[in-house]
């Protein structure tokens, strides 16, 4: 494989803030890999064998195993178990303190972090040689996967740090969806509580944001704003990476034509090919009661105001 760096753009913040479609639309571009949310594909997929994006098994499909035969020797990938302990022993929230002051971190710990990162490192360098693609976009959103990535050395990290209204992500969290990709019994997404949600919102984007100061490239974009004008966004987003590609699966301004995608986990969108309208979601606004919607202005201010100054513009180097 080449030995220069990988491109990744990482998509970071709160969970159910619109990182699958923005994944999705981006992933469009010419020398551009969708791969979902990745952080989850040895428990998701390696083990429980759930639907890749283009809708086959993960175990059938012929993309990802050509990956995993290339990124590893000797039928490693195939002890899911052992890799999903690796990863759990150091990417969780629980372990973001060592992730953000290295000097407290453990002989034990470092070795387990050394392991891991030369894992990723050979899966995402296997991806673009399988794929042909030079930029990959994982929208894994998790924090300490996104800490993680930015100390690997053989990749170029980009940060797109997408936030959502909290009231919004809140009342998402709460509602039921089907998950098409457990297609052996009827399963849902998970759901949370006003309060617990509120909380993963605050800690989730405060922790991509520290994030910024470990990376060269970030970028704070608003989902509200992004879905106003996607193909200008969009736009905007390949200056930013110094690309020459156009976004020109763009039948208007909010119209978009979607290709199958060998995504990861993530939401049902990434199981949508064809034509698809982008509009912002804001349901929330009638069907959330005025209690809850105040109760989470409260409990997330001033964050959602300091936030809500994106839907203006963008912050990025």
């Amino acid at each position: 494989m080449s030995p220069g760096k990988v491109k990744v753009i990482f998509i970071g913040g709160a969970g159910r803030s619109g990182s699958t479609l923005l994944d999705r639309i981006l992933g469009q571009i010419d020398g551009f890999c969708s791969l979902g949310e990745t952080y989850h594909i040895w428990q998701r997929s390696v083990l429980q064998n759930q639907l890749c994006g283009c809708g086959t098994p993960f175990k059938e499909c012929s993309f990802w195993q050509a990956v995993l035969q290339e990124a590893f020797v000797r039928g490693e990938y195939q002890n899911g178990n052992a890799l999903l302990n690796l990863q759990r022993s150091v990417a969780r929230l629980r372990h973001m303190p060592l992730l953000l002051f290295p000097s407290m971190r453990s002989k034990s710990f470092s070795s387990h972090l050394s392991q891991y990162i030369n894992i990723l490192e050979r899966f995402y360098r296997a991806i673009v040689k399988i794929s042909g693609c030079n930029v990959l976009i994982d929208s894994s959103k998790l924090p300490p996967h996104g800490f993680i990535l930015s100390e690997i050395p053989g990749i170029d990290l980009y940060v797109i740090h997408l936030v959502r209204d909290s009231r919004a992500v809140v009342y998402s969290w709460q509602r039921k969806k089907l998950r098409p990709e457990i297609y052996w019994k009827e399963s849902y997404m998970p759901r949370m509580g006003l309060l617990r949600s509120t909380y993963e919102w605050l800690l989730c984007n405060w922790l991509t944001e520290s994030l910024s100061q470990k990376v060269l490239h970030y970028k704070i974009m608003s989902y509200e704003e992004f879905t106003k004008s996607p193909k200008k966004k969009v736009e905007e987003f390949v200056k930013w990476l110094g690309m020459g590609a156009q976004p020109n699966f763009f039948t208007n301004e909010c119209m978009v034509d979607l290709g199958i995608d060998h995504t990861i986990s993530g939401n049902p969108v990434r199981f949508t090919h064809g034509s698809m309208e982008i509009r912002s979601d804001m349901v929330w606004r009638f069907n959330m009661t005025f209690m809850k919607k105040h109760i989470v202005s409260g409990l997330t201010f001033p964050f959602l105001s300091r936030y809500q100054k994106y839907r203006r513009g963008v912050q990025q180097r």
